[in-house]
């Protein structure tokens, strides 16, 4: 599972802006050359390409996937895993509010009502965890925000949608859903995680429909995520108001 990381983000924010040398980088974030080296080797081995010149590091392409480093929420990611609901919830007590789990691909993908969701690899599935302070009675009332977060960034995107709890359609066929689920006492939620499926470039199952196929030009992955996950964190805390715990 792989987290944010500040060495990460600080060099291919400098890649990008002109080719540097292991030194002017290591000088910058005050680690060795090896160390940059490494992080370097790392980055191509995840799918960027960064390559040695004698002008130094050159950046010269990206896979747009969201790893955690390259977003403006908190966030683990994950390349293939059973559910990122399941890893939610197994890490919920130990991580701080508003963090989120995204996975490239699930194996165990699961909707409302029990259903399985379909998780091939080219689409977004992730889930956010929080703590709000409301009984468990309430919790499926975080289904309005989220369903409200997607279907306004996907109206930006030029998209006539139908965003409820049933789910995410455009044109009659199914795009999205949302999935909610909490633990805690009958009285107070202890967290709620709020898990969300989104086909992007994925293979579909008949009656469903992808953003690849609604749009010319879809964003890719990490362009989504970047108007997405903030968007329903947002639309999250300004739903919940001043009833969201901070601790753990």
């Amino acid at each position: 599972m792989l987290s944010d990381s500040h060495i990460k983000r600080t060099i291919l924010e400098r890649l990008r802006e002109s080719p540097a040398s292991g030194e002017e980088l290591a000088k910058i974030l005050g680690v060795s050359r090896v160390a940059v080296w490494k992080h370097i080797r790392e980055l191509n081995e995840l799918g960027y390409e960064i390559k040695p010149s004698n002008k130094g590091y050159v950046f010269v392409s990206e896979p747009h996937i969201p790893y955690p480093w390259e977003l403006p929420v908190r966030a683990y990611y994950l390349p293939k895993t059973t559910s990122t609901m399941d890893v939610a919830h197994k890490i919920a007590d130990k991580v701080p509010p508003d963090t989120f789990v995204i996975a490239g691909e699930q194996t165990g993908g699961r909707g409302r009502r029990g259903r399985r969701w379909v998780s091939k690899p080219g689409g977004l599935y992730f889930s956010m965890i929080c703590r709000p302070k409301i009984p468990l009675a309430k919790v499926e009332k975080l289904m309005n925000p989220s369903v409200r977060a997607i279907g306004g960034v996907l109206k930006g995107l030029g998209l006539e949608v139908e965003a409820s709890e049933e789910g995410i359609f455009s044109e009659g066929r199914k795009l999205g859903g949302v999935l909610v689920e909490a633990t805690g006492e009958l009285d107070l939620v202890r967290y709620a995680v709020v898990g969300v499926g989104l086909n992007v470039f994925n293979q579909v199952p008949d009656g469903a429909v992808s953003l690849s196929q609604l749009l010319p030009a879809p964003p890719n992955l990490l362009e989504l995520s970047r108007l997405l996950l903030p968007r329903l964190l947002e639309e999250c805390k300004s739903f919940l108001g001043g009833s969201v715990r901070e601790g753990r």
